[in-house]
């Protein structure tokens, strides 16, 4: 397959862009036909002017030639050109091709769970930016299972979505499917989660730039012993906000203290053992004086851990924050844009139906959010 170069400026990040050009070259014929612009009958440009055209080589316009007659569309007769087929009715073609569009317009969304406020937010607005955009949303919940994900993106794709949004599960592994829809350059995007392994389109939040800035404060009001609480370290998400903790103590010139670190094992996690196993190290660690959780299930889990009667009653207090919204009054919590999230996911989704693949990640500010009459501060 040839491809055609273009470099590209987006937000200040030189991109090279890959189109399979004869595909644009396709299209760009086709559309003359539904247009009107060629009729039937009528002479389609020959082979060396859409070379001189498109800048392309013989064989990808060959290839572009050869879909359309595929289709129908057009009949080549060596040694006289290429013309439009007699048989085509140019108001039966848009009607036709106005029909396909319309009943082809699903995308898929695949989410882990619903349990978080921040996958619920994101089913809202993503629903909202593709109604906008003139499609449907599909959910697809794979309960934090590779299996289901992929039996998700076999479904959905064997019923001719135009794409797909794919929030990862929580122990992103090698997932073949994900990795075959890269390699066949289908529409899709990471949300939140993604494996550094697969060229493709992600869409984050700013993770480490949010931690970062947020233990800075921390440090700042001169805590030195901060305990980071955090779901074990299994996906890219978790593993940028680790980083993100640890660059505010190496930007600060600062020696952090690992053992102030608890990855809770996910088979822990995922029973009744969170909580006493929270407890256990946050009571055997009494010089703690403040804490940041990763999500807002550890901050709740946390939070009850730091409240336990369990835990010395005469060790100090613990000042707590949460990356994303625990719901506990006075906490303060580091705040996504799932509306952003959503709308660049969308935006990215029809650039790539438009023929353009340019892998890229995109990368959306966060806000520190106070307890009131604080204001959120961005970050």
């Amino acid at each position: 397959m040839f491809f055609f170069f273009e470099l590209l400026y987006i937000n200040e990040v030189r991109i090279l862009v890959k189109t399979a050009l004869y595909k644009q070259i396709h299209q760009d014929i086709k559309e003359r036909i539904i247009s009107g612009n060629l009729r039937p009958k009528d002479r389609v440009p020959s082979e060396q002017e859409l070379m001189d055209e498109y800048k392309v080589s013989k064989i990808t316009v060959k290839n572009a030639l050869a879909a359309l007659a595929d289709e129908g569309l057009v009949i080549r007769i060596q040694g006289k050109g290429t013309f439009v087929s007699p048989a085509i009715n140019g108001e039966q073609l848009r009607s036709s091709s106005a029909s396909v569009q319309e009943a082809n317009n699903f995308i898929g969304f695949i989410v882990p769970t619903m349990k978080t406020r921040v996958i619920q937010q994101l089913v809202e607005h993503l629903e909202y930016f593709l109604r906008e955009a003139g499609f449907h949303m599909v959910l697809r919940l794979t309960r934090e299972s590779s299996a289901e994900e992929s039996r998700a993106i076999r479904e959905l794709t064997e019923s001719n979505v135009r794409g797909l949004v794919v929030f990862p599960t929580e122990d992103e592994k090698y997932n073949e499917s994900l990795l075959r829809l890269s390699l066949d350059k289908f529409p899709f995007v990471f949300i939140d989660r993604f494996l550094r392994n697969i060229e493709t389109y992600t869409i984050t939040s700013d993770n480490l730039g949010g931690v970062c800035e947020t233990v800075s404060y921390l440090l700042n009001k001169g805590h030195r012993h901060i305990a980071l609480i955090s779901p074990e370290n299994v996906n890219t998400a978790i593993e940028d906000r680790t980083n993100g903790f640890e660059r505010a103590y190496i930007d600060k010139g600062i020696s952090i203290d690992k053992s102030l670190w608890c990855h809770v094992p996910l088979n822990i996690l995922r029973n009744e053992n969170a909580l006493p196993y929270l407890t256990e190290f946050i009571s055997s660690h009494p010089q703690i004086t403040a804490a940041f959780a990763l999500t807002a299930e550890m901050t709740n889990l946390t939070f009850r851990a730091i409240n336990s009667p369990r835990r010395n009653s005469n060790a100090g207090p613990i000042e707590l924050i949460s990356f994303d919204d625990p719901e506990i009054p006075g906490i303060p919590y580091v705040k996504q844009d799932e509306r952003k999230l959503a709308q660049t996911a969308v935006q990215l989704l029809i650039r790539q139906m438009e023929s353009n693949y340019a892998p890229q990640q995109a990368v959306i500010p966060v806000k520190f959010v106070l307890p009131a009459p604080h204001l959120e501060e961005k970050i």
